[in-house]
């Protein structure tokens, strides 16, 4: 699900002077000072510098806007008499946002154009620059549409006066506030422009416009764009050491990103990250919203439980409207993952009221509300009323060509398809799905993420090129003042040609035995270089490897949830529930394998606790079971671990349908190192036990021939026994790779 940052226009256009503030040390000496000397340039000039102070003053009282007046027609009186028409100009600047601060717009925009006027009418680029600058920020407080207009007149009056930096701080705002007007393009060319002009002047501060190219070309599905920017912000932020709202929106969009490629351990991570910043802030809003990307994120991963409970943690800082989305949206889409529809029902209820205002909203909060209504309505048995909003968030996807929702788009229609019996169609959409999946993740991922591994490694590499010159600069010194002192040596021996000769000699053989050696180095270094390059080469084929075999995977899975629709056999769709089951037993091996650096092997302790997860969400309805885990981490290949898995995945699946018909139960999974490279596998419940009498050997199961099989391709014992429940258990040697 999409999240669109929305600035908050009050907080980033403030009513301030675009002059710099002056800190309260220089103040006070500033105004100790001015009591002295005679009326000139320079005191006039300090004078509006006090004035700036008391304007931008945090938590300004009545007292400090009467000090900013006192001292501002101090200024101007001085100017009028000197003629200073620059300082002139600024005092008029001043003294209409003095009037604005003491409640009067209306005289304080009066006297804002006649300031305007008197800079026009003696040039005054730079002056002009700054009181539509005053003009914009006002117009954007307001909601005065002409604010974009000012802020271009601005950047246009500093470019004239030769100001660049205020020129690129103009198209900086002008990027702000064509984002929050959803107008990616836009925003994009005022954002590039400031900073092609920030680094003509070396100006290294641009994480505010790194940030607002991410959030844009995100907008655009653009995710290489959008991730390689934010990364860029985030690295110029650690540099610059800033806090505060910028880091906030950054880590939110950093894991907006990282959600949308499906990198949900890495979201998390930086909306935690967002959460707490935006906590010491006190930014509500900013927490609020945050939480609510976290827990879509959660959800995402299939961590329900967990995401309801910070969705519940955040619910203190929400502060609700009437057709408020956020929350509603959520709360369904986690309720009806677990089933609860009546307590989704009243916030679907409220969600179709709010749709009513549907063409009052911003399209990322119709985004939300129509993906809620659709999962309430295939949950509920009402998938046929489901298209029209399908149909309407297709367009609104198609406006910024987001591939990411067109993905989940033909996802929802292949599940309405799926349920009002259109088989045929839902095929069609599931195929679409996995062609825009492929688009997404395999460019939008693999490329992605390699370009950009290359590009930082780059400069990682020019920095120790860098260090590498200056050693051998130190190098090339030594080895003269060595050359030097070897001549003197010869110089002072030189009566001694036996033993001159037998010195030229030798070093004659040992240079002789450098040239051989490092001829020998260059064919090594040389073959390194080529054996690593296929290393490189095989890694990336193996993931590649790896993810199309769970790509493969899902979809049979998904192939065999569209069969089950065709069959009322019970014991065929047991068969088949059976095998979707097995099936992502393997899914999830490969997955890991595609998502982490280390090809060969699968931590177990990792894997087990998602399998349990899996198949606890899958048959565990009322919540009666609980998993107790007591798992090492130990790494395994692959051609262990699928057997591993195939075996637990039978074992648990066969203790949460049989074991606790009418009761709750624990069911305890141990997997330990019992001596070194053999390993204990036990899966224990306090179930109901098996039958009196029963032998395993004598059973002709599925299940049980296939738990023993596995166990034998493992190379190990199995071993099933009931004592107040039922306790399987396999020990195995790990096999060890060939070094």
């Amino acid at each position: 699900m999409v999240y669109k940052i929305v600035l908050i226009l009050a907080l980033l256009f403030p009513l301030k002077s675009v002059c710099q503030q002056t800190d309260d040390d220089e103040i006070h000496v500033l105004l100790k000072n001015l009591h002295y000397g005679e009326d000139n340039e320079e005191k006039a000039h300090n004078l509006l510098k006090a004035v700036k102070y008391y304007l931008n003053k945090e938590n300004s009282t009545k007292a400090d806007i009467d000090s900013a007046a006192l001292l501002n027609s101090e200024a101007m009186h001085i100017s009028r008499e000197l003629d200073l028409k620059n300082s002139i100009a600024q005092s008029m600047l001043f003294d209409s946002e003095i009037t604005i601060t003491k409640g009067d717009t209306v005289k304080g925009n009066e006297l804002k154009n006649k300031a305007l006027s008197f800079t026009k009418k003696h040039n005054l680029n730079k002056e002009a620059g700054s009181i539509y600058a005053s003009l914009g920020y006002f117009a954007a407080n307001t909601g005065d549409p002409n604010k974009i207009k000012h802020f271009i007149n601005a950047a246009s009056s500093y470019k004239q006066a030769g100001d660049f930096h205020n020129e690129a701080e103009m198209y900086c705002e002008l990027s702000i506030l064509f984002n929050s007007m959803d107008k990616p393009a836009t925003s994009i060319k005022y954002a590039l422009q400031a900073i092609e002009i920030k680094k003509k002047l070396k100006d290294s501060n641009l994480y505010q416009e790194y940030t607002i190219l991410g959030m844009d070309y995100r907008v655009q599905g653009n995710y290489e764009d959008a991730l390689s920017y934010a990364l860029k912000a985030e690295k110029t932020m650690d540099n610059m050491e800033i806090n505060g709202l910028w880091v906030s929106l950054l880590y939110d969009l950093l894991g907006t990103i990282y959600s949308e490629l499906n990198f949900y351990d890495k979201s998390v991570e930086y909306y935690k990250k967002a959460i707490a910043v935006s906590k010491e802030s006190n930014d509500t809003e900013g927490v609020t919203a945050i939480t609510i990307n976290t827990a879509r994120s959660l959800y995402h991963r299939g961590k329900i439980t967990e995401a309801l409970e910070v969705l519940d943690s955040g619910f203190k800082f929400y502060h609700s409207t009437d057709c408020d989305v956020e929350y509603p949206s959520l709360y369904i889409l986690i309720y009806c993952k677990l089933k609860q529809y009546n307590k989704a029902k009243p916030y679907y209820e409220q969600l179709i009221k709010c749709s009513n205002k549907v063409s009052e909203r911003a399209h990322i909060e119709q985004e939300k509300m129509y993906y809620a209504i659709i999962s309430y309505l295939t949950q509920t048995g009402q998938a046929d009323k489901t298209y029209t909003y399908i149909n309407k968030l297709k367009e609104l996807a198609k406006v910024h060509n987001d591939l990411f929702n067109l993905s989940q788009l033909e996802r929802a229609h292949f599940e309405s398809d799926s349920a009002t019996g259109n088989y045929l169609g839902a095929i069609e959409h599931l195929k679409n799905q996995k062609k825009l999946d492929d688009s997404l993740f395999n460019i939008n991922s693999t490329k992605q993420f390699a370009d950009l591994q290359l590009k930082y490694e780059t400069e990682k590499k020019d920095k120790n090129i860098k260090l590498l010159t200056q050693q051998s600069q130190l190098q090339q010194t030594k080895l003269e003042h060595e050359m030097v002192i070897r001549y003197i040596f010869i110089a002072s021996l030189a009566i001694s040609f036996i033993i001159l000769g037998l010195l030229y000699s030798r070093y004659c053989i040992k240079r002789k035995s450098n040239a051989v050696l490092e001829a020998k180095q260059e064919e090594i270094n040389r073959k390194n270089k080529k054996l690593q390059n296929l290393v490189e080469e095989k890694e990336w084929l193996l993931k590649e490897i790896h993810h199309r075999v769970k790509n493969n995977l899902q979809i049979v899975i998904s192939l065999l949830n569209t069969q089950s629709a065709y069959l009322e056999n019970e014991d065929a769709l047991l068969a088949i529930q059976n095998s979707q089951h097995r099936m992502h037993a393997m899914s999830l091996i490969h997955q890991k394998l595609y998502q982490t650096d280390n090809l060969s092997s699968i931590n177990i302790s990792w894997y087990i606790q998602e399998l349990a997860s899996y198949l606890k969400d899958s048959f565990d309805d009322e919540n009666k079971i609980r998993f107790e885990l007591n798992t090492q981490s130990v790494e395994l290949d692959v051609a262990q671990a699928v057997p591993l898995g195939l075996i637990l995945n039978e074992a648990i699946s066969n203790a949460i349908k049989y074991a606790f018909p009418q009761q709750k139960g624990i069911i305890s999974i141990t997997f330990k190192e019992t001596q070194e490279n053999t390993f204990l596998l036990q899966i224990t419940d306090n179930g109901i036990g098996l039958p009196e009498g029963f032998e395993p050997t004598e059973l002709d199961s599925l299940g049980m021939n296939l738990m023993t099989g596995l166990a034998e391709q493992l190379d190990g014992t199995f071993n099933i026994t009931t004592n107040n429940g039922v306790t399987i258990t396999i020990t195995f040697i790990k096999r060890v790779a060939d070094v």
